[in-house]
């Protein structure tokens, strides 16, 4: 977190920039080492820190929020308990490597604090942002003029990438929101959504949890996911293969997969962008390193001798799981046309008992 000195005479005082912009409110009822908390953990939360980030020194961001250490150094200790970062003398805090998968009722509260201040800011009062709030939030549970499509992943940047993808597939037709598999009840209880997709991996999970209420589209991932599996099995029995993710959850389901894939006669070692002696065992030993796209995006390859060694983890969608979900979505967009034509409600869509899917290589 780079941080700078704000305006001194300015009461929002600002620090930071990119994904660390944080702001202190001296005149506001909320103590400030909570305002600092909650901004830090929504940061968390929503992906802008990732596991590994260093947070800055504890002098370093006092001085620039004007703030006495002492809260600062109790905000990270508030951090620290409850799992978003971790502390070791000399090397400095950083954002854990396996922080809380759901996102606390307390970083909720800060995105909301966030909100009204930007919105007086300019010139709405917080009743007026609270009616907005619930005018949006009731329009979710209503279909909308897109097909409104619900990734579910079970980490949080496999959804947001799948969604991004999915939403680049069909623009003109589909609003698509990333979700976690462990969420999709929750969403679904929630708001309006047509049909649900996910990767081959999760279709039996992602179906089980739908429980009939939507359509599941399981969509296979690209050949290039199958060659690096091809290439682990035709290691030497004995080899080690490293596997380097943003997070822990990340290395299992690449471990899962090479399991299900039956390339059982190598070894496996796993690291971490903020576990510096997991990720200089990976170096020693790895005969082959398999790295996500979150970690090579941070410059973890860089840490590594020998580069060759390295390759990206990540998929693409192959085309028929597209195709499929096309077909699907045009027969929502049919029945809404002819539901529209007779004045009637759309017909609810019809999921048969499995998920559609297009599995050739399970993720």
């Amino acid at each position: 977190m780079s941080m700078v000195p704000s305006d001194p005479h300015d009461s929002s005082i600002s620090a930071g920039g990119g994904a660390s912009d944080l702001d202190v409110e001296r005149d506001s009822g909320v103590p400030i080492s909570t305002q600092i908390y909650w901004q830090i953990a929504y940061q968390i939360d929503s992906g802008r820190l990732q596991p590994g980030d260093r947070l800055a020194p504890v002098r370093e961001l006092g001085a620039a929020l004007r703030v006495n250490p002492n809260t600062i150094r109790s905000v990270y200790k508030r951090l620290a308990d409850a799992g978003y970062v971790m502390s070791r003398h000399g090397a400095g805090t950083h954002v854990a490597a396996r922080p809380p998968q759901r996102r606390g009722d307390e970083a909720l509260a800060g995105l909301v604090a966030e909100m009204i201040r930007r919105a007086g800011q300019a010139g709405f009062a917080a009743d007026e942002v609270a009616s907005a709030t619930f005018a949006a939030a009731s329009e979710r549970k209503r279909p909308g003029p897109l097909v409104r499509m619900l990734v579910a992943e079970c980490t949080t940047a496999d959804a947001a990438y799948d969604a991004q993808k999915l939403g680049e597939a069909f623009p003109e037709s589909v609003e698509a929101e990333g979700t976690l598999l462990d969420e999709l009840d929750d969403r679904l209880g929630r708001f309006h959504y047509d049909l649900i997709a996910t990767t081959t991996f999760h279709a039996a999970e992602a179906q089980l949890l739908a429980a009939g209420r939507l359509p599941v589209i399981a969509i296979m991932v690209g050949a290039g996911y199958v060659g690096l599996v091809r290439e682990v099995a035709n290691l030497p029995a004995g080899s080690t293969v490293g596997l380097v993710c943003a997070t822990a959850r990340g290395t299992d389901n690449i471990a899962e997969t090479l399991r299900l894939s039956r390339t059982t006669r190598v070894g496996i070692l796993s690291a971490h962008p903020g576990s510096e002696d997991d990720l200089r065992r990976v170096d020693e030993q790895a005969d082959l390193i398999l790295m996500s796209r979150e970690a090579l995006a941070r410059h973890v390859d860089e840490r590594f001798s020998r580069p060759e060694r390295i390759r990206e983890w990540t998929y693409e969608f192959d085309p028929s799981g597209i195709e499929l979900l096309r077909r699907e979505i045009e027969a929502i967009q049919a029945r809404r046309r002819e539901a529209s034509a007779n004045g009637t409600e759309p017909a609810a869509a019809s999921p048969t008992g499995e998920a559609r899917t297009t599995a050739v290589a399970r993720r």
